[in-house]
């Protein structure tokens, strides 16, 4: 892998930071979150604000459409990883200039989480906030089931039309309305000729053979519908406009927006190649383009390859098209910035994030027991296997996902074990602590899920002076709860639901007349088994869930790091109760 790269892990905020000086007559970054940009023209008291965000790794999106009439303010993820909820949250308040803000984003797990959990952040601030998810990714599901669909390069048409809704002084319900307008009317497929590394891991996390093309995968690499023989570009085009065409089912007259992008690896003279075969097979069934994007626009990292994206224009989304917008990824025509720009900035006083006072619990301690205080070193441990486990975790992430799962834990333990290391600090303060930071800095869809599974466990650890069987029970159903309290799996649907419950139900029962230690080593017993159950299922929730019967055959991903964690939890609590 030869690659600009000076330490994987700082590639976000080096790419933020170089992105924010070189367009610095167009965006700044938050002074109050450094994964958060925001236009120069941003907010604009009175109107309505857009926000978006999402994985880094594809750029110009999501930061590049940060500019005047355009995005206000972009919530900026790990490679490939939904932004945290924090960060949409500071995103919304930034953006806010009184009007209500309209959040435009993409159909993945973990930004559905992480929006979801912004709008409640910013709830005490009294800003409204109304959504529009993306769906046009044709390949990645049915039509029958279009809510299912990822959202791909047909958001950039949704950032267009939603900002110049707003910029023409529309209410929040109106930019919402032209936006999701703009989303019924787009289709999109994507065609990979090559797959993309991503830096951490160092391999590719996934293979396209030479000669071949995958048709209608993914912007993460997520598997596409069928694998074929390389075609010419002529036919390759013909392939994919007849998707997006039996889909869309356009009538003759109709008039379209064409963009064409390349995934990170492509030369533009190919996908001029590709851009003329498209136009002339829609000359010729009667399709005019009124507007065409040609470039890289929604990249892949280094992906080679190419995704089509068609929007179907009536007289209102036409205007909306062609309405001046300035941003460093997209540009039509010059908009002077208001001069009250950032004049609203000042009205969200800042929420005070500090930890409550933990008051003392009056339970009884019964049997063998874990001292609360100075037991912190536990979560130090959790860090010390997940960090060793990176590669591991991301290989098998990469089977069916996109293959940042590793690396992502990886930096959330290893940034907590940072911020503990040599400080005599009590486990609900560790666990704490590794709660914020992956709730706060790693985002994802496993940012939050394992951010409120650890938050549950120092809530219910909190004023306890040591942990016993009735403890730890109570402690890992405050996990469990933790985790559903943001996710919706159940047992069967091949996510980390199939580790954790059976583990925490082997604990209980064997709590009851086996006794801790060994009730401790059911519960790893059971978490193995549950993390290999999940091999033979197929993924019913999250990004595999796309890939229906493919995904069966290979472990899931978060099953096998919550193993880990409840096997390394549980030798823990075992060495110190000996």
């Amino acid at each position: 892998m030869q690659r600009f790269i000076n330490n994987p892990d700082d590639i976000v905020d080096e790419t933020v930071a170089g992105f924010v000086r070189a367009h610095r007559n167009m965006v700044r970054l938050s002074p109050d979150n450094p994964r958060v940009v925001i236009s120069t023209a941003a907010p604009q008291p009175g109107r309505v604000g857009i926000v978006t965000g999402g994985g880094s790794g594809h750029e110009p999106a999501f930061i590049g459409y940060t500019g005047h009439s355009l995005v206000d303010a972009v919530a900026v993820g790990e490679l490939f990883s939904s932004p945290t909820a924090k960060s949409f949250a500071d995103a919304i308040r930034a953006a806010d200039g009184g009007a209500g803000v309209a959040v435009l984003y993409g159909n993945y797990a973990g930004d559905n989480m992480n929006v979801r959990m912004a709008k409640e952040l910013v709830a005490p601030d009294g800003i409204e906030v109304a959504t529009v998810v993306a769906n046009d990714d044709v390949c990645s599901a049915p039509a029958s089931e279009r809510e299912k669909r990822r959202g791909v390069a047909g958001e950039i048409f949704m950032w267009k039309i939603g900002g110049a809704r707003a910029a023409q002084g529309g209410s929040l319900s109106e930019v919402v309305a032209a936006a999701q307008k703009a989303v019924d009317a787009c289709r999109s497929v994507g065609v990979g000729l090559a797959p993309c590394t991503l830096p951490a891991v160092g391999h590719a996390n996934f293979a396209i053979e030479a000669g071949m093309m995958e048709v209608g995968i993914g912007h993460h690499g997520e598997p596409g519908v069928r694998v074929e023989p390389l075609k010419t570009a002529d036919d390759v085009a013909d392939d994919m406009l007849q998707i997006v065409l039996d889909d869309h089912d356009l009538p003759a007259g109709a008039e379209v927006a064409v963009l064409l992008s390349g995934l990170g690896a492509t030369p533009v003279n190919e996908l001029y190649v590709l851009y003329d075969r498209v136009e002339s097979q829609l000359d010729a069934k009667g399709v005019h383009v009124h507007k065409a994007f040609v470039g890289n626009y929604f990249t892949s990292l280094e992906m080679v390859g190419a995704t089509l994206t068609v929007m179907a224009l009536d007289a209102e989304l036409k205007a909306l098209l062609d309405h001046p917008a300035e941003a460093p990824g997209m540009t039509t025509g010059h908009v002077a910035p208001p001069a009250n720009a950032g004049a609203a900035h000042s009205r969200h006083a800042k929420a005070d994030h500090g930890q409550e006072s933990v008051a003392t619990k009056n339970v009884a301690i019964a049997g063998p027991s874990v001292s609360v205080a100075g037991s912190g070193a536990i979560v130090r441990e959790l860090a010390e296997v997940i960090v060793a486990n990176k590669a591991h975790l991301s290989e098998i992430d990469g089977l069916i996902g996109d293959g940042d799962h590793g690396i992502n834990m990886a930096k959330g333990f290893g940034r907590a074990a940072q911020r503990i290391a040599e400080r005599d600090l009590s486990l609900d303060q560790t666990l704490r602590i590794l709660s914020d930071v992956l709730m706060g800095e790693i985002g994802g869809s496993m940012g939050p899920l394992y951010g409120f599974m650890f938050a549950g466990m120092a809530q219910e650890v909190a004023g306890r002076p040591a942990i016993d069987a009735a403890g730890f029970s109570a402690m890992m159903n405050a996990a469990l709860a933790g985790v559903r309290r943001t996710g919706s799996a159940q047992v069967g649907d091949k996510t980390l639901i199939d580790c954790l419950v059976p583990a925490v139900a082997a604990f209980d029962a064997a709590a009851r007349d086996a006794g801790f230690a060994a009730a401790l080593e059911e519960m790893s017993e059971a978490a193995l088994k549950g993390r290999d159950s999940t091999v033979d299922l197929v993924a019913k929730v999250g990004r595999a869930s796309r890939l229906g019967e493919r995904s069966r055959g290979v472990p899931d991903a978060g099953a096998t790091s919550c193993c880990l964690i409840l096997t390394t939890l549980a030798a823990s609590f075992r060495k110190r109760l000996a």
